[in-house]
């Protein structure tokens, strides 16, 4: 219910329900209304909730608490006034804050006469005109007199009946506007209930404080209920906190639905009639459901916005808030006071501005902005690396997860539980990693594997971690990649291949060397004839599996085993100790003929391999 002061728009509330939403003394008083006044009234097609906003100029912060949450508005203008400066403020702020539907009250129609009634209709079509309201419908009555209440009636059931669903959120938002105590109640706190249901005995959060609430009792109109949906009043009893505890400009949320944050990026509406252009770094207060928050603007791809103007910007505040994606706010002027214009919410959690990504994160927004599910999905996939959050799709466009999960699937693949890649960025990183690995052979040919930490590592510059793992996975799966211990090779790499005549014989001749050496191997620099290239020819020997590297880590030395030797000797020890005969380390190193320096970190390796079962001090060779 808006309009300018001194209109009506209490003793109409009060006509078409009963109920008196001047509940303050101040109000009785001075007979204006200065908080929000709450009535109702139920029709065949639905009920109604009766916001009664203030129309003094001082409390557009209560008007804006109205507005929010709003479905539609009831216009009240004086017949014998017309419309007043407040009229076409809270008309203009309803507009900024995304009304569209609704229809005119003409109060004090008693007081009109009748021939003057096509004058006066055409003087507020013309106020109305290029508004929201333009062609809705508009009714003449009198709260002294009743009369044409019953067509007020009668319009506002036909408004229910072609109401909008609300904003798919994704759980309760309830935006608190009145805090109080009750006796035998405790604290309650009411509000206008967005996104998702409330049970009784349930748990919320308050946002942005973060405290965590119990529900003790939930009502509406006057009458408890075990579950409200949104989409009206709610007042809700909360436990364990006194009334002190709670601050009008709170939000009631669903655990875990909705975060705060320092940064907010919008999409801003200036109003035609601003005093002047909104520059960055201006400073605007910013009214959003119950709340008003100081903020500093930082525009994006421009220096400033003219009167009339749209535009891109980040609101930056200086401590946390609370707020979700699609959410309507109003841009006014510290002082000297002025509405600006209003804001959309685009990313409610937005990440700090860098010059490098200024621009990307320009064209993202353009896309929430719209509303383009395709473009948000690619947006996020250029900032992430080919990778899609599901979760932030659904959150930028404000649709539900499940819508957005079956959109993507036409051209995505999954890569874990919430995240998802197109289907070419899938291709394309696949063969980004196949190409990575053979450079790496291209440069080292005579290795037999690379480090994986060195090709995730380089393809991280660019891709996403998930997608690295997936086409990894996919690649190794489908035979494309050899893994094993940490390094990765091509399929077809043959490192071999690339020695030259001198280099394989010296690599036969150490081979041969740790195959004579069985469980007693040598040290590689004791080799006769060993020089500088050996290193390179032993760690070939290992990438290619022919030798085994373990670790004794009481002696802290790497010992060397030819991957034969530690092959055979599960063999012998199978035979010296027939399954479930058990053996201890020594009675082990005994049938092999080694040293502790060599048993310990070969039972080990065997331990892991699987050939091997351990218990306490004694082992068994595991059954064929």
């Amino acid at each position: 219910m808006i309009g300018h002061v001194n209109h009506g728009k209490t003793a109409l509330v009060r006509a078409l329900t009963g109920i008196e939403t001047d509940r303050l003394p101040e109000e009785k008083a001075r007979g204006l209304s200065i908080a929000l006044g709450f009535a109702w009234r139920d029709y065949p097609a639905g009920g109604v909730d009766f916001l009664d906003a203030p129309g003094h100029e001082d409390f557009i912060r209560a008007m804006v608490m109205g507005a929010t949450g709003a479905h539609a508005v009831l216009l009240v203008v004086s017949a014998t006034e017309g419309f007043g400066r407040q009229t076409r403020e809270h008309l203009r702020i309803a507009g900024l804050l995304g009304l569209r539907r609704g229809l005119v009250a003409v109060t004090k129609a008693d007081l009109l006469a009748e021939d003057a009634r096509p004058s006066t209709l055409a003087r507020i079509a013309g106020e109305l005109d290029g508004t929201f309201l333009a062609g809705e419908p508009v009714v003449f009555c009198s709260s002294v007199t009743g009369a044409g209440l019953d067509d007020l009636h009668d319009e506002l059931q036909a408004l229910v009946a072609r109401r909008l669903p609300p904003d798919p959120l994704p759980g309760a938002y309830l935006p608190l506007d009145r805090v109080f105590s009750v006796a035998g109640a405790g604290t309650v706190v009411t509000g206008t209930l967005q996104g998702g249901p409330l049970a009784t005995g349930g748990e919320a959060v308050l946002q942005p404080s973060g405290r965590r609430v119990h529900l003790r009792q939930l009502q509406v109109h006057g009458q408890a209920t075990d579950t409200v949906l949104p989409g009206g009043r709610v007042a809700a009893g909360l436990r364990g906190l006194s009334a002190g505890d709670v601050k009008a400009g709170e939000v009631l949320c669903a655990p875990g639905a909705y975060e705060t944050s320092l940064l907010v990026d919008v999409e801003l509406t200036i109003a035609s009639d601003a005093a002047r252009p909104l520059r960055s770094t201006d400073e605007v207060r910013v009214l959003w459901g119950a709340r008003q928050d100081i903020a500093r603007v930082r525009l994006i791809g421009a220096a400033a916005i003219a009167p009339g103007g749209r535009g891109l910007a980040q609101l930056r505040f200086p401590a946390p808030v609370i707020a979700h994606a699609g959410q309507r706010a109003i841009l006014r002027r510290p002082s000297p006071a002025e509405t600006i214009g209003g804001a959309t919410v685009l990313d409610p959690v937005a990440p700090p501005f860098r010059t490098r990504t200024l621009e990307f994160r320009r064209d993202l927004l353009g896309a929430v902005a719209d509303g383009r599910l395709d473009g948000i999905a690619a947006g996020l996939a250029t900032r992430d690396g080919g990778a899609v959050s599901v979760a932030e799709v659904a959150r930028l466009s404000r649709r539900f997860a499940g819508e957005v999960r079956d959109h993507l699937a036409r051209t995505c693949e999954t890569l874990d539980g919430d995240t998802v890649a197109e289907r070419s960025a899938i291709a394309e990183a696949g063969q980004a990693y196949l190409d990575a690995v053979a450079e790496a052979h291209r440069r080292r040919p005579a290795r037999a594997s690379v480090a994986l930490g060195d090709i995730r590592g380089g393809l991280a510059r660019r891709l996403s971690l998930a997608l690295i793992a997936h086409v990894e996975a996919r690649l190794s799966a489908e035979g494309e990649l050899r893994l094993q211990h940490g390094h990765v090779a091509l399929r077809d790499h043959d490192p071999f291949a690339a020695l030259s005549s001198t280099s394989l014989i010296r690599l036969q001749q150490i081979e041969a060397a740790f195959q004579v050496g069985g469980m007693s191997p040598p040290d590689v620099s004791a080799l006769p004839d060993a020089d500088a290239e050996d290193k390179g020819l032993l760690d070939l020997l290992v990438g290619s599996g022919r030798l085994v590297s373990l670790r004794n880590v009481a002696l802290r030395q790497t010992v060397t085993f030819h991957a034969g030797a530690l092959d055979a000797a599960v063999e012998r020890l199978r035979v010296a100790f027939p399954p479930p005969g058990e053996f201890t380390t020594g009675e082990a190193r005994a049938v092999l003929g080694t040293s502790r320096k060599f048993i310990v970190p070969a039972l080990e390796f065997l331990d892991e391999r699987g050939d091997m079962i351990r218990r306490g001090d004694v082992r068994q060779v595991a059954t064929a």
